[in-house]
């Protein structure tokens, strides 16, 4: 197998130019540099080749391309992940932000969402018809990748992963055959889709439940940071008996210049809550009453909204082409020496941008049969994402000290697991992100559907 590394042969160039709809860039053509970026900055790859995909027959007819010339190659839906796993030196890039349609059937309560649609076309899309499924928490991010990893969002706790509200898949093999995957058809397929992290084929579909929900309870809630530890008490101490319709995120932040936050707590370390009611909203106010009431906050700032009018809420806070890294860390309970390191932290986020959410699963992603899908960490009730944001490049090395730091102080207890859609390059190890039995499996199974090492990124 080519590994990528030399030119592309002109060869192969004309065969996907005369054989796909979608235009194909090599370094040197017009809109090469600006198609070869994807949302982490810090990402700087250079692909043999970017095959923009027009349809889903552009897809098998590159990947048969790519076979038959011994060509590795990944795959882009929406380019969030922070490690940049969809692209690599050297390797053909197969491009999918063209395919962004979402079908919704309001009877059956399902969207088929093509593979390059980010989260805000199915969010809009199912809005119109009362529904909506576990996406998430930044709408540009590619539902493709987000699904494939697991699919942690607000709509968890209550319906489960974006992996468990999947139903079927449109599936490009490595020798270019296009397969149905469900419970159904290629069913051991179907289960490596499912929180497996890609490297099994190209997905130009899915088939996502839907569930009734048009509005939620949510918002935020802000405290100082010289309070941060008996706010993140609180917020463990709820988040752990939390209804199922509850979910929320601690982020221990610089505080953002929010509308409603008085400017002269913009740019101040404080413990922002971030909540979700998915339920009954009646019920909503009464169960989230204890978590309010909590101390004395700077601002409560809570109210009904449309839930994909909440699904972008968070977006200012994750631009495009910043410079970010990751560390991530599962933990079996938060005790309160962890609650402690973390609130020590608010005051030292290596920048201003940084930003250390803690968040907890449990719910409705416990119950489904760890069996059933590659998703391997169904048992963490609690996970922390340290979160490292820059604007300069020059300022990534120290911004990578200052985030492990962080991680290596405040995960002395935290169990093996990583989460994989959190994972920065240096989490890579798949015995960390899918388990030792899940591993093997996920190995044997992209032997069988990929025997040659054609898909890369995973």
């Amino acid at each position: 197998m080519n590994d990528g590394s030399a030119t592309l042969k002109a060869s192969v160039l004309d065969v996907l130019r005369s054989r796909l709809r979608g235009a194909s860039l090599i370094p040197g053509d017009e809109g090469y540099d600006a198609a070869r970026r994807v949302w982490n900055g810090a990402i700087d790859r250079h692909p043999s080749c970017i095959v923009g995909c027009a349809d889903a027959e552009d897809v098998s007819h590159a990947v048969r391309i790519a076979a038959d010339n011994g060509l590795q190659m990944t795959v882009r839906g929406g380019g969030h992940n922070v490690a940049g796993r969809s692209i690599r030196d050297g390797s053909l890039l197969l491009d999918l932000s063209k395919l962004r349609q979402v079908a919704v059937n309001g009877d059956l309560r399902v969207a088929t969402v093509q593979g390059g649609a980010v989260w805000r076309d199915v969010d809009g899309a199912t809005a119109t018809e009362g529904l909506a499924t576990t996406g998430g928490l930044i709408s540009s991010t590619g539902v493709g990748g987000f699904t494939l990893g697991g699919g942690a969002g607000w709509l968890m706790r209550k319906y489960g992963l974006a992996c468990d509200n999947l139903r079927g898949a449109g599936v490009v093999l490595a020798d270019g055959r296009f397969v149905r995957a469900s419970l159904q058809e290629h069913a051991d397929l179907f289960w490596g889709l499912r929180g497996g992290a890609g490297g099994l084929g190209v997905v130009t579909s899915f088939d996502f439940q839907l569930h009734p929900l048009r509005e939620v309870l949510a918002g935020l809630i802000v405290h100082p940071a010289e309070h941060a530890v008996e706010a993140l008490r609180a917020f463990r101490d709820f988040a752990t008996n939390g209804p199922d319709e509850f979910c929320g995120v601690a982020v221990i932040a610089h505080a953002p210049p929010l509308p409603f936050l008085d400017s002269a707590w913009h740019g101040r370390p404080v413990v922002l809550f971030a909540v979700c009611w998915s339920g009954d909203l009646a019920q909503g106010e009464t169960a989230l009453a204890e978590l309010r009431g909590h101390g004395q906050p700077v601002v409560d700032h809570i109210g009904r909204m449309p839930y994909a009018q909440w699904q972008q809420i968070q977006d200012p806070l994750a631009p495009r082409g910043h410079y970010y890294y990751w560390k991530t860390a599962n933990y079996a309970a938060l005790s309160d020496r962890t609650v402690n390191d973390l609130a020590a932290m608010a005051y030292r986020l290596p920048t201003m941008r940084s930003e250390i959410h803690l968040q907890h699963m449990g719910g409705a992603v416990s119950r489904f049969a760890a069996e059933d899908s590659a998703f391997a960490h169904r048992n963490t009730p609690f996970f922390v994402n340290f979160i490292g944001i820059t604007d300069s490049a020059n300022a990534l090395g120290s911004l990578r000290e200052g985030i492990r730091a962080l991680h290596d102080k405040a995960s002395r207890e935290a169990v093996p697991g990583v989460l994989t859609n959190f994972a920065d390059l240096d989490d890579s190890d798949d015995l960390r992100r899918f388990g030792l039995q899940n591993a093997g499996r996920l190995e044997a199974l992209r032997k069988k559907y990929d025997p040659v090492g054609i898909f890369q990124g995973a």
